[in-house]
């Protein structure tokens, strides 16, 4: 099976060329295949969000090569990028990222806004998708009336709106308490049997027992764990 992801001696610096520079990023090669449940574990300032801002195409490296599937992400414009995430790529937030003067639905149907569908469509999807995961009992609740674990399931809903092929995870489960992690794993696990591959970063190494791999990232350096 080819890998949907390759990164190549990838290295990308903040402050790049100045006396505060930070290499967050060293030199990282890594291969992720279609439908990999992918854990990486680091502590506080190991480069894991960088990692993920680099793999959804937020941030471009200094150097080294990034294949989505066949396309080098260094090389494509901004707009193309911004395409692939809206058609591929599905976020998940450790502070959810929600807008909590909106309801429930209302925010699940936001990365439908930049495709071409009607309000009715949007609806129509935002309401499949949030009774697929139990909360269609939520649609027009404001966000700001919802518990934590209740925001992390809409975040969850509306990271898989637009039927994403990858979901990135930063640190989902740092606002959760024990029971609503065990949910929310469960809920990836589901989606990663589904076809989806999953990318999630965490310094919480209690919830990787659903991956079927595990990396370490130290300094800006990898290693596979299991």
């Amino acid at each position: 099976m080819s890998a949907l992801i390759r990164l190549n001696d990838l290295t990308f610096s903040y402050n790049k060329g100045k006396e505060n520079q930070v290499d967050a990023i060293k030199h990282l090669s890594l291969e992720i295949e279609r439908g990999d449940f992918v854990g990486i574990i680091g502590v506080s300032g190991s480069g894991k969000s960088t990692l993920l801002y680099l793999l959804a195409g937020l941030l471009k490296p200094d150097s080294g090569e990034y294949l989505y599937g066949d396309t080098d992400i260094a090389k494509i414009s901004e707009n193309k990028k911004a395409d692939l995430r809206n058609s591929d790529l599905g976020f998940i937030l450790q502070d959810f990222g929600l807008e909590g003067d909106r309801t429930a639905l209302e925010n699940v149907c936001l990365p439908l806004m930049f495709s071409k569908c009607s309000w009715g469509t949007m609806e129509k999807k935002g309401r499949a998708v949030m009774e697929k995961l139990n909360i269609a009992d939520l649609c027009n609740k404001k966000v700001n009336q919802l518990s934590g674990g209740q925001c992390q399931r809409v975040a969850i809903a509306r990271a898989l709106v637009h039927e994403p092929r990858v979901i990135l995870a930063d640190e989902p489960t740092g606002a959760l308490d024990s029971e609503n992690k065990k949910i929310l794993m469960h809920l990836l696990s589901e989606i990663n049997r589904e076809g989806i591959t999953v990318i999630m970063v965490t310094h919480d190494v209690s919830i990787l027992s659903e991956c079927n791999k595990i990396y370490k990232l130290n300094d800006g350096e990898i290693e596979l764990v299991k």
